[in-house]
């Protein structure tokens, strides 16, 4: 790989590199909750009803009973005036780890979020490298066409399609038919 091509493939890698370090926490500061909203609205956004008809929409956005039965539930422990935390943990004590719509944030469920991007950068870096493997091949003439194949192992050229004669065309084409008749 020449030297220009292998600057571009740094380059495209550091850019991939920075895109993944400014997307994380710009996501993450973009899934914050709104600060004017009430503690049931918040956790009721984070709550996925398990009703098994619903595909596992927010307790708070839910029309079916099973939701409402959730939502009274949640609105006690709010006044009760458990944590957010303490009121997750009721939850997931309950219905069990799938309610959450929004994982917490740290070991296996960080890596389940961040581990598509991870896996396409890593991709696409390898994708831009073997193309610029292929373009540096052709640049320099290393790969061999069925042409070129052709001519090296028959010394004798075939007859030319290009030329201008008409009638050598037909020879051809006829010759072709007799021996698929045979």
């Amino acid at each position: 790989m020449s030297n220009y091509q292998s600057g571009r493939v740094g380059i495209f890698v550091a850019l991939a590199i920075a895109a993944f370090f400014v997307a994380i926490p710009t996501s993450m500061w973009l899934a914050r909750p709104p600060s004017n909203v009430t503690q049931v609205e918040r956790l009721g956004a984070e709550i996925g009803c398990t009703c098994g008809t619903c595909p596992l929409r927010p307790i708070a956005t839910c029309g079916c009973g099973f939701a409402d039965t959730m939502l009274v539930r949640l609105d006690t422990e709010v006044t009760a005036g458990r944590t957010d935390d303490e009121i997750m943990a009721v939850f997931v004590a309950d219905y069990g780890n799938s309610i959450r719509i929004k994982p917490k944030g740290t070991g296996f469920d960080l890596m389940v979020w961040a581990a598509p991007m991870v896996l396409l950068m890593v991709g696409a870096v390898a994708m831009g490298a073997v193309i610029s493997n292929w373009r540096s091949q052709s640049d320099l003439g290393l790969e061999k066409t069925p042409l070129d194949e052709q001519r090296t192992m028959d010394p004798e050229p075939s007859p030319s399609l290009s030329s201008t004669n008409p009638t050598r065309y037909l020879e051809i084409v006829e010759g072709e038919l007799d021996s698929f008749e045979d």
